[in-house]
């Protein structure tokens, strides 16, 4: 039987800021079409893992395989170009211009007859009606939760095959979480590969198909993401070498002290 070939793998990789490594020694693979979560306390290493994917933080040593290409230290804009997408923590828009302007600039390089670009709005339209409905509007002046859904949706434009997110539901109302949550599990359902961070770990766990759980910087398990919940070793992550056996105090619920809808 012919193994199959993950459409994104991470080997070994070592990463950092200037001459502060964070990332020591990680691996991952995320298959086609499939949903992986990424959790873990403050401070692990997630985002910077999701930066050094995208080309945003140089990797010292290590590969990272996307689409059966090398990636690792590759201009972002040619990851881009590749089909991986990221979708950085605290919303990064162009809060002036529209929201139609801020979707538009997401298929900035992209070239596409007008058919398939208006198949794109139409997509996104759908999975974030209230988009439509505000299209006209500046970003910088929809509440939280809109403006994390259009971050979504920007990053959608460019039909990724896989959508890296840091975050999503960071400073959420809980209702507005499950929307946006829920349309990320719609994004897989359509085929698009999932990357998750996120704080709300017993959420991810319920979404994700599998999971790694990153502490000071590697990875110190992975496997079915239903398994993990509850487990031994995420209790480790988060609470430290200690506390086996000890009952669950992971985060369920947004963790921020300010929601916004």
């Amino acid at each position: 039987m012919t193994a199959t070939v993950p459409l994104l793998a991470v080997r070994d990789l070592h990463a950092g800021y200037d001459r502060v490594g964070v990332l020591e020694g990680v691996s991952l693979e995320v298959p086609e079409g499939g949903f992986v979560a990424l959790v873990g306390s403050n401070g692990a290493g997630k985002s910077t893992l999701l930066r050094a994917i995208s080309g945003l933080v140089s990797s010292t040593a290590g590969q990272i395989v996307f689409a059966g290409q090398a990636i690792d230290n590759a201009a972002p804009a040619r990851i881009v170009e590749r089909g991986l997408l990221h979708v950085a923590e605290g919303r990064r828009l162009f809060r002036a211009q529209s929201v139609l302007d801020n979707l538009q600039l997401g298929l900035w390089g992209a070239r596409l007859p007008k058919a398939e670009a208006a198949a794109r709005f139409d997509r996104v339209f759908t999975l974030f009606p209230v988009l439509h409905e505000r299209q006209s509007a500046r970003a910088g002046i929809l509440s939280g939760g809109q403006q994390q859904m259009l971050a979504v949706a920007q990053a959608l434009m460019h039909a990724p095959r896989l959508l890296m997110l840091d975050e999503p539901s960071l400073g959420l109302a809980p209702a507005v979480i499950d929307q946006v949550l829920d349309a990320v599990v719609q994004l897989r359902r359509d085929g698009c590969a999932i990357l998750l961070v996120e704080q709300m770990v017993e959420r991810a766990l319920q979404i994700a198909d599998t999971a790694y759980v990153l502490q000071n910087g590697r990875v110190i398990g992975h496997g079915a993401a239903a398994d993990l919940r509850g487990s031994d070793l995420l209790r480790q992550a988060y609470l430290g070498a200690g506390a086996k056996g000890l009952a669950p105090t992971l985060p369920s619920t947004s963790t921020s002290t300010r929601t916004t809808a």
